[in-house]
């Protein structure tokens, strides 16, 4: 299962698009869908995003995924931890961004395990990818929870193959050391 997090402007464009497609249908005499009468009017040379489903991903050329994992450690941390993950392209373009809770969250499995054994897909563009992360562990209160927005403290280039995938593992080892490839 892949977690995206799209950007509130890509969802309000989308849906803005799926209202005007919805509203464009309305009053139709039932003529039949390919006679025009509703049809959204596209300006020239102007190209609307592709429209994805629950069940299928958007397409991306030449396009990879970085599989992130924690390392297997003997202990649960009884305060637990917070590990904040950006996906970035060398010129600094955001792909996409997550807390290690949420991204835990929405795969649906709350046990204890599930933050120790889940693992993030995230499809990212082939090429170079710069992964920023911080580990933050409760000892006494509760973890930090990271500033997705600001220094991570942890980086790591990794070169995504084509239709391949890049592992990634989160050290709880240190702040500066945080990410490794493997």
């Amino acid at each position: 299962m892949t977690f995206r997090h799209a950007s509130t402007p890509t969802r309000c464009a989308l849906a803005s698009i799926a209202a005007t497609v919805l509203l464009a249908g309305c009053g139709s005499d039932g003529g039949s869908p390919n006679d025009g009468s509703n049809t959204v009017p596209v300006q020239s040379g102007e190209t609307l995003p592709d429209v994805v489903t629950d069940d299928e991903e958007p397409a991306v050329a030449d396009s990879g995924t970085i599989n992130v994992r924690l390392e297997e450690i003997d202990v649960i941390f009884s305060e637990g931890f917070e590990v904040g993950l950006r996906f970035e392209t060398p010129d600094g373009e955001v792909l996409a961004s997550t807390l290690w809770s949420d991204f835990v969250a929405a795969q649906g499995d709350a046990g204890p395990n599930a933050f120790y054994d889940s693992v993030l897909e995230q499809a990212v563009p082939a090429g170079d990818v710069i992964v920023f992360g911080t580990v933050n562990v409760g000892i006494g209160p509760p973890p930090e929870v990271p500033d997705l927005d600001s220094d991570l403290g942890c980086r790591l280039p990794v070169n995504v193959p084509v239709d391949g995938s890049v592992g990634v593992t989160v050290l709880f080892s240190g702040d500066d050391d945080c990410l490794e490839v493997g």
